[in-house]
């Protein structure tokens, strides 16, 4: 569980510097059409790199998707929102409001209450991993 967590963190941070590589290359272009835009990405480094940075970051995803439950590994993407806004604060120079870092700091919090939720799979008493334990009724209602 412990690689898989160390890789979605990466994952994360991998897609937050993909954001900002997109941002500052598209702020170079200054306001374009979007044939321009689209354009970009073959002769802006900084766009190419978002781009590789998002493909990378989903690739790494796809390995903890692998490893965790879905509703567990997700919602920790919403760390994502608070490494752009300090990416953009740092780097960018954006102006980040009290009320904006309040919405981050209870997003923060929702992760830490999420991460405590895990339970891993539990070994039967035969010392193999129960599997039944693993699947999960659908709700038929």
């Amino acid at each position: 569980m412990w690689i898989a967590l160390a890789v979605l963190l990466m994952a994360i941070m991998l897609g937050a510097a993909g954001q900002i590589c997109l941002k500052f290359g598209l702020g170079k272009l200054g306001s374009q059409t979007p044939f321009v835009v689209v354009t970009a990405m073959f002769r802006n480094w900084y766009v190419l790199a978002g781009f590789v940075a998002y493909g990378v970051s989903s690739l790494m995803y796809l390995f903890v998707l692998s490893r965790l439950d879905v509703s567990y590994a997700y919602p920790f993407v919403a760390i994502n929102y608070v490494f752009v806004t300090f990416l953009a604060w740092l780097i960018l120079k954006e102006t980040v409001p009290a009320l904006r870092l309040v919405g981050l700091a209870i997003i923060c919090i929702g992760v830490l209450v999420l991460s405590a939720s895990y339970k891993a799979p539990q070994p039967s008493p035969g010392g193999s991993l129960d599997t039944a334990s693993l699947e999960r009724p659908i709700n038929q209602g």
